[in-house]
């Protein structure tokens, strides 16, 4: 399915989660701000190269959308996806968000990434473009990544 079809689709099915997180404001702030701080722990991760940090970070049944490849469903995949680039070494890598949306258990991010990565044998590349997650507030409380779509500038 394009990319295009498949964030439309995102956003319909936003639009249609539960109301904000009641009228509560500062419920909505202590949600963004746990938000936030998941954000870091994954950002943190993924500036590691830790496979397993940054899986961990997804719902069990987590989809990453990359562009130019099928999605990647759940932890245990986007684990070994992680893995599948050895050698490799991250000078950067931001994830700045623009805006952050609670609707109950669901966070929208919408927001924008730059990475500086360098690949074994080959030249030091950037990458920068628009992200979206959806984060599902969990039994535990604890907040996980349910779809992440990175869209690349042209």
């Amino acid at each position: 399915m394009p990319l295009r079809l498949v964030l439309a689709a995102f956003v319909i099915s936003a639009a249609c989660a539960p109301a904000n997180r009641g009228t509560d404001a500062a419920l909505v702030e202590a949600t963004k701000r746990e938000i936030s701080q998941a954000l870091d722990r994954y950002m943190t991760a993924a500036r590691a190269v830790d496979a397993a940090g940054i899986a961990a970070s997804f719902a069990p049944d987590g989809v990453l959308f990359e562009p130019g490849i099928a999605p990647v469903e759940g932890r245990e995949a986007i684990r070994a996806f992680a893995a599948s680039f050895p050698g490799v070494r991250v000078d950067t890598a931001i994830a700045t968000p623009d805006v952050i949306e609670v609707f109950g258990e669901t966070v929208l991010v919408w927001g924008s990434y730059f990475e500086k990565l360098a690949f074994p044998g080959q030249p030091v590349s950037e990458q920068r473009g628009r992200f979206v997650m959806e984060w599902k507030q969990q039994p535990d409380r604890t907040w996980l990544i349910q779809r992440y779509f990175r869209v690349p500038s042209s």
